[in-house]
């Protein structure tokens, strides 16, 4: 009898954790990424495979809103991987795990000037750059970039940086000008690069900029207005349909 109890009590335990290897397997698997810029700042990103094997991915690049960090995009990011593409999660100069430079001292954002926020362009540039060099699996050339107010504009200005462009933008609350990253001059020289704009009604601002920033795009620009949230990814949680409608609007442009 004490024996049967000691296998029962082994086998109920046993239970559990298979039962969380088998949860674990089915969560999207990521490596982080290490970038030092030119002027010696830590960068740090996710790096998101889809689970189907494939010689070449295609990759969304996700640029996130001031004062929030990339853990925050939430279920987009399964949503595009489970699609077949890579996703890459860059947590901004300031933000999240990119806080500290090479001496490893603490250089938050809200302490940032805009001489400061005007290297996020760069950073980004240089970060899709050294993928392109060092992970062969991931295209730089079928790729896209959605990015969050300040992601939004750091978007455009990458994209002008960039001799291979991104296949499209997807742009969440845009603004003309966001700490000193001012993009209709940049918009221009974006060639036929479509662009998905989408703003909250209930945003007037951001509403009254994106129309004003449509009158420079050059090739198609998608305005999409959503009835809930406020500015940037603050919308995410209160339009449960917005990440669909970005993945399915990137999708076949990178595919």
């Amino acid at each position: 009898m004490k024996k049967f109890l000691i296998l029962l009590i082994a086998i109920l335990m046993l239970v559990p954790a298979a039962s969380f290897a088998a949860a674990k397997k089915n969560k999207v698997g990521y490596m982080t990424i290490t970038y030092e810029t030119r002027d010696n700042f830590v960068i740090k990103s996710k790096l998101f495979y889809p689970a189907q094997k494939e010689k070449v991915y295609p990759i969304v690049i996700m640029l996130h809103s001031i004062g929030y960090s990339s853990d925050y995009w939430g279920l987009i990011v399964k949503q595009f991987v489970d699609s077949g593409a890579a996703v890459l999660l860059v947590d901004l100069r300031g933000h999240g795990q990119s806080m500290y430079d090479s001496n490893f001292k603490i250089r938050s954002w809200q302490y940032y000037t805009e001489k400061n926020f005007a290297k996020y362009p760069e950073d980004i540039a240089e970060i899709i750059s050294y993928i392109g060099t060092n992970y062969k699996n991931i295209s730089t050339v079928n790729y896209a970039i959605v990015g969050a107010d300040i992601g939004a504009n750091t978007a455009v200005l990458t994209a002008e940086k960039l001799v291979n462009k991104p296949k499209c933008l997807a742009l969440i609350s845009p603004t003309q000008n966001f700490k000193g990253l001012y993009i209709p001059i940049a918009m221009t020289n974006l060639g036929k690069i479509p662009i998905l704009s989408m703003v909250s009604v209930r945003d007037n601002y951001s509403y009254k900029e994106t129309n004003f920033l449509k009158k420079f795009a050059q090739g198609s620009f998608v305005i999409k207005t959503y009835p809930a949230g406020g500015m940037g990814m603050l919308m995410l949680k209160a339009n449960p349909s917005m990440s669909s409608d970005i993945v399915n609007w990137v999708l076949p442009k990178i595919k």
